[in-house]
């Protein structure tokens, strides 16, 4: 009898040490797979954060050089164009939003939305003190020469600690129209790492060597100017602000982190103001005030000759001061349209009143004569009308 012949059976699975071979090779690539996601999530962190900052930066520059290069801009009458200047804070006068859809005026934009309070001039009733400041500011209110508002506004940027962190060195761009509610245009600001000021001013000076920019000194700031005159009564430090043609901006900009994970970028830029100490430049917006006071003089009896005599537009040297010259017309009594304009005659400054001789009327003809002041945009006032009939 034969003895039966047992054979091992197959084996079909892992060894132990295979296992274990297996699994740390597994666990390596997932640590080198994790290491590099987190390398890549740093590195995308980074970036979002280097972009923020950037944008940052670019609005709160943009946003305020846009408003700042309009300083001075349709300011009229004894309404100062800079304000108040110092290390952190900037005030200035400009026709900067119009919301007027009525009588639109040169204000560099056009916001129907806009508040009307921060569309005109500050009124001295809701007059504070500008932010960061002991200055109180409008003393008067700034008015056109038909008595409305001037269309400038005042704008206030300024810098101010960021209460919301914990650091001293940290600062918030705030931006705020006439008495209104301040806007955030920037934070993650630091002082600039040269040491000078967020605001620097540039001022004209006439040396020998003939007109030149410098840097105004520390010294002299704050610069102020409350109301415009003509008089001895404004000194040197009051005159002064007028002769700034350039602000510079120095800023730090962070992404918010500390330590090893803060990121800066410096930003220095100049900011031309040409229109800064223009006395009382043309406005040229609004159409001009009518002529009043218009009378005839018929003393060439049957000559049919009239001396036509009208008192000069308020904006021909207050107001707006934009009228370039006065325009006569006539029509007979009876009909409904004004003809072709008869005569021009130009503006003479300071001229309180104007005649002019118009010839060929017939004798016993009832006519209508009118007179309007026309600007340089050009537009026309309304016609401030006459009835006459030569005398036969």
């Amino acid at each position: 009898m034969r003895t039966p012949t047992f054979r091992q059976a197959d084996r079909t699975g892992f060894t132990l040490v295979e296992m274990l071979i297996g699994i740390t090779m597994t666990a390596a690539v997932m640590g080198a797979g994790f290491s590099l996601f987190r390398s890549q999530s740093r590195f995308f962190d980074t970036n979002q954060q280097r972009y923020d900052m950037m944008q940052n930066a670019r609005g709160a520059l943009e946003e305020a050089q846009r408003v700042i290069r309009t300083m001075g801009a349709g300011v009229p009458n004894t309404q100062p164009v800079l304000v108040y200047a110092d290390n952190s804070v900037l005030a200035f006068n400009t026709d900067y939003i119009e919301q007027d859809t009525v009588s639109t005026r040169w204000a560099a934009y056009f916001n129907a939305e806009a508040p009307v309070a921060e569309t005109i001039s500050w009124d001295v009733a809701s007059s504070s003190v500008i932010p960061g400041t002991s200055y109180t500011y409008p003393p008067a209110n700034f008015l056109l020469g038909n008595g409305a508002p001037s269309p400038a506004e005042t704008y206030i940027f300024y810098f101010a600690a960021d209460a919301s962190t914990s650091r001293t060195d940290d600062y918030i761009l705030w931006q705020r129209v006439n008495n209104g509610t301040p806007v955030l245009v920037a934070r993650n600001i630091l002082a600039h790492p040269s040491g000078k000021p967020f605001f620097e001013y540039f001022a004209r000076r006439t040396l020998s060597t003939g007109d030149t920019l410098i840097t105004e000194p520390s010294g002299n700031l704050p610069l102020t100017r409350t109301i415009v005159t003509s008089t001895t009564v404004d000194t040197a430090a009051a005159t002064r602000p007028d002769s700034v043609r350039a602000v510079r901006i120095n800023i730090r900009f962070t992404n918010g982190q500390t330590g090893t994970a803060e990121r800066f970028r410096d930003v220095q830029t100049m900011v031309q103001v040409p229109n800064n100490g223009i006395p009382m430049p043309t406005a040229c917006g609004r159409n001009p005030l009518a002529p009043t006071a218009f009378v005839a003089v018929d003393t060439a009896l049957g000559s049919g000759k009239l001396w036509l005599t009208w008192a000069k537009s308020v904006d021909q040297d207050a107001g707006e001061q934009d009228v370039l010259q006065y325009i006569l017309y006539r029509k007979l009594q009876a009909a409904t349209t004004w003809a072709d304009p008869l005569v021009i005659v130009r503006r003479v400054a300071g001229q309180a009143s104007y005649t002019q001789m118009i010839a060929g009327n017939t004798p016993g003809v009832p006519y209508t004569f009118g007179v309007s002041a026309q600007d340089c945009t050009p537009s026309e006032s309304s016609i401030t009308t006459l009835n006459v009939t030569p005398s036969p």
